[in-house]
This record gives C-alpha cells, structure tokens and sequence, in this order.
C-alpha cells in the first residue's frame, strides 16, 4: 500500500502523541492499516493522506476513550536530559488530562484540534483536511479549546 511508504512514520508518530505508549502506537498503526487496506472510503477520497490522518485520530482517541483508569499506572516516563523526571510526570499528566478531555468532543471538533495542536498544522492545511475554509477550521479549534478548558474546570473543582 503505498501509503504506509509514504505516510507510516507520520501516522506512527501521530499515533504515538496521542497515546503515550509505543506499543499501543505500534498496534493501532496495523490495525490502521488494515482498516485503510479494506477501507472504501480511502479509494474514494479526495486526499487519500487526510483521510488517513482523520482515521488514525479517531482510532487513538477511540482507545483513549475505551482504556481503563488502571492503564495508566504502568506508563513508563522518560525525562529528558534537562527537564526533571517529576516536571516530565506533570506534564505527562497534563496532556493526559487534555486527550481525555478531549474525547467529548464531535468528531470534526477533535480532527481540528488534534491537527493544530498536536500536529501544529496551519488552519489553512486543517481547513482543506477537514473540507473547511481556514477560518472555520480557526473557529473548530477555539470552540475545541474552550469547551476543553471548561471540562477540565469542572473537573477542578469537583476535585478541589
């Protein structure tokens, strides 16, 4: 298929940031494949590459959705040479915190989101991803926000 040869390592990429596991990241990407090989929707596409981002976004926030809580205590993390390991855990967890929140979103909401944050693509390249105009992908991506930090607010304070 030749768009693992093109787009493997950026989808695995992808796949990885939003799951924070190698090994979920490696699985995902052949169960993506393997849904794209058999896919109708990818020979019809207008951008084969989009609609195989698209997908890969849904398949890793689908199982961020579907994991146990206890799945997150054998998270392995790895600081870096000049950030602490317990400052490397916090934001860990802070994007942790943001992924699952994000998964309340509509489908289009989380696609933009994840391209411009995760992906930090333009609004111009969301836009034609998600057949968009750049200012409607800008307002996906600031109701996205806003409707994030709110959870997360709410969170704090039942919590708190």
């Amino acid at each position: 298929m030749a768009i693992l040869q093109t787009h493997g390592p950026a989808l695995h990429a992808l796949l990885l940031r939003l799951t924070l596991r190698q090994d979920v990241a490696d699985d995902l990407l052949q169960e993506l494949f393997v849904k794209l090989a058999s896919s109708h929707g990818l020979q019809r596409a207008d951008d084969p590459a989009a609609y195989a981002k698209r997908s890969a976004i849904n398949l890793a926030l689908d199982w961020r959705r579907a994991r146990r809580p206890h799945d997150r205590a054998d998270r392995v993390y790895v600081a870096a040479n000049d950030v602490s390991a317990l400052d490397t855990l916090i934001d860990r967890e802070d994007v942790e915190r943001i992924l699952d929140a994000s998964a309340g979103l509509s489908e289009l909401s989380r696609q933009a989101l994840v391209m411009r944050y995760v992906q930090q693509e333009s609004f111009e390249s969301i836009g034609a991803a998600l057949g968009r105009t750049p200012h409607q992908a800008r307002g996906l991506c600031h109701a996205a926000v806003v409707e994030i930090r709110g959870r997360l607010s709410q969170r704090v304070v039942r919590h708190g």
